[in-house]
């Protein structure tokens, strides 16, 4: 048995999915999860409050890795 984490662009779904010898056993969708999760900690980091706004830019391409640019607001 192997679970993986996995991101489907076409649906936005983040899934646990397990599979048993190669085929795909079963899959849960855990999306509002680790979207919850991922904010929490992103407002825990840059030490926000409730109220507070992040900017987040997507920086283009640069082979295969992409990055993203968080600015707290300047208040």
């Amino acid at each position: 048995m192997t679970k993986t984490l996995e991101y489907n662009k076409e649906t936005g779904q983040i899934t646990i999915c397990e599979y048993n010898e190669g085929f795909l056993d079963s899959s849960n969708d855990v999306t509002d999860a680790v979207m919850t999760l991922a904010l929490e900690k992103l407002y825990d980091d840059y030490g926000l409050d409730l109220g507070d706004e992040v900017v987040i830019t997507k920086k283009k391409n640069l082979k295969k890795l992409t990055k993203f640019e968080i600015k707290k607001p300047k208040i």
